[in-house]
């Protein structure tokens, strides 16, 4: 039961650029396996689960940043 909690049905990378500094950062984005989850990332622009991030610029501590950005995070190195 515990090994279904770790199972995620996508996993994204979300490029943010901070809109004090300019400086880019990129956030993961792990999706649960659960009912109509988005898995792709035109579902994901689509869906709900974009408004409840936080964002805080680790190098001026800006609250407000923009996704440029969204890709394929299983594949991404840069995590």
């Amino acid at each position: 039961m515990g090994l279904a909690a770790l199972e995620y049905k996508a996993r994204f990378a979300l490029h943010l650029r901070c809109d004090n500094c300019m400086r880019e950062s990129i956030l993961p984005l792990d999706i649960p396996q659960v009912d109509f989850a988005p898995s792709d990332i035109e579902e994901l622009t689509e869906d709900a689960a974009l408004n409840g991030l936080r964002y805080h610029c680790r190098h001026c501590s800006c609250t407000v940043g923009r996704i440029f950005q969204i890709t394929d995070g299983v594949n991404h190195a840069r995590f």
